[in-house]
């Protein structure tokens, strides 16, 4: 993502949050039940207990609205190695009901996929998510996960999808510093080879500008796609705005931050239309960690069986992601993991922004999905990030 030139390199990782454990078997169809609290009725030679009233409590402990499942879209995973395969991803556009935000706690969040007769037939906890640093929504907030549906690889037999369940525990996020003064806006999707731009695929030409008068730390953004009829279709992409790797610098009131974002929804043949929305982080909410920026540790050989490309200067483990450094050239770096990627069995598809110097790649096996992205830091350095979901 680029900015206004007086205010000088600007970068838009868009670090997919993921889940990374794996699918769990299929789920009972029995609900859990709740054992009733045992109580006994005062007789003869029973002394009914006292009630107690409570002290009156100045800071009510809020009861929350469990999250809802709004819509869905079932659709084949591209490139799958073995054709035969009939998993599927599974597109889940998931709404906080609460008038306050919420943590949504994703290690124990669970997606149940029911049967006709509604019974479950298969649960998995592992998902892309789009949540507000990773862990939050806002009050009324929608967003999108992405499930595999995956029968083959657990050996089990496909049925029909017919309605999901989500169990998704969530508590008050009353604490998060956060700001809705953006005006977020989206300009006509362009078809990027037609463009010149290198790769292929559809960008979507976004602007945020700061309408409030706090300067801010970073901007998350997200943008969701729908059909013609209005019909949920999935994620065309998330991330998280922010103006530099190296430099912890404000986006003050008043300014601007504009580029263009490549939609992640190539699996629909229609029109589409979208909706953009972007939420602001206090630059003093950011201050204390702006230091971790770039990596700074000691570089894996490889992480999660995905090589770190020799030469890396310093690599770290954050967000469910690998990040490292290198002086390598953008070519070197595509070209390495097109060949290391390819010689894993992986599936492959490679966008390049020339104009901008950077590239992303996706690679896929079976249930396995992820992406390296490539961007410019500066004086020939790269900076590198690698997002897997098992």
């Amino acid at each position: 993502m680029n900015m206004k030139p007086r205010i000088g390199f600007i970068i838009l990782v868009i670090i997919l949050i993921a889940s990374a454990c794996s699918s769990p078997a299929p789920a009972s169809t029995q609900a859990p039940a709740i054992p009733p609290t045992e109580t006994t009725a005062p007789t003869e030679t029973t002394t009914p207990t006292a009630t107690v009233t409570p002290e009156p409590s100045f800071t009510p402990t809020p009861t929350l609205l469990p999250l809802e499942i709004l819509d869905w879209y079932e659709h084949a995973i591209s490139n799958l190695v073995d054709p035969a395969n009939t998993a599927t991803n599974v597109e889940i556009l998931v709404h906080n009901p609460n008038d306050i935000p919420v943590y949504v706690n994703t290690q124990e969040m669970e997606f149940r996929f029911l049967n006709a007769a509604g019974e479950i037939v298969y649960a998995s906890g592992s998902a892309y998510f789009s949540l507000w640093e990773g862990t939050w929504m806002t009050p009324g907030d929608s967003t999108g996960f992405q499930v595999c549906y995956c029968f083959e690889s657990n050996g089990l037999e496909r049925q029909e999808l017919a309605s999901i369940e989500l169990f998704a525990p969530i508590q008050p996020a009353t604490d998060v510093v956060y700001t809705t003064d953006i005006e977020a806006t989206l300009g006509e999707p362009y078809d990027i080879a037609a463009a010149h731009l290198g790769g292929g695929g559809t960008a979507i030409p976004i602007n945020m500008t700061n309408t409030g008068d706090q300067p801010l730390g970073n901007i998350p953004m997200r943008v969701i796609a729908r059909d013609a009829n209005g019909r949920y279709i999935g994620m065309a992409g998330f991330g998280n705005s922010v103006v530099s790797w190296t430099e912890n610098i404000a986006i003050p009131p008043g300014e601007s931050l504009y580029g263009s974002i490549v939609s992640d929804v190539d699996y629909f043949d229609g029109p589409l239309t979208y909706e953009f929305v972007a939420i602001g982080i206090p630059y003093e909410a950011v201050e204390a960690t702006a230091e971790a920026a770039l990596p700074v540790g000691t570089p894996l050989a490889d992480w999660n069986g995905i090589p770190i490309m020799p030469g890396a200067i310093a690599g770290d483990e954050a967000g469910g992601a690998y990040q490292f450094t290198i002086t390598a050239s953008l070519d070197e770096i595509t070209s390495f993991y097109q060949t290391e990627l390819s010689n894993l069995g992986y599936e492959l598809t490679l966008d390049v922004n020339e104009t901008e110097g950077r590239a992303q790649l996706n690679f896929q096996k079976e249930s396995t999905i992820g992406a390296v992205y490539i961007v410019p830091i500066g004086g020939g350095l790269h900076g590198v990030a690698i997002i897997l979901n098992n």
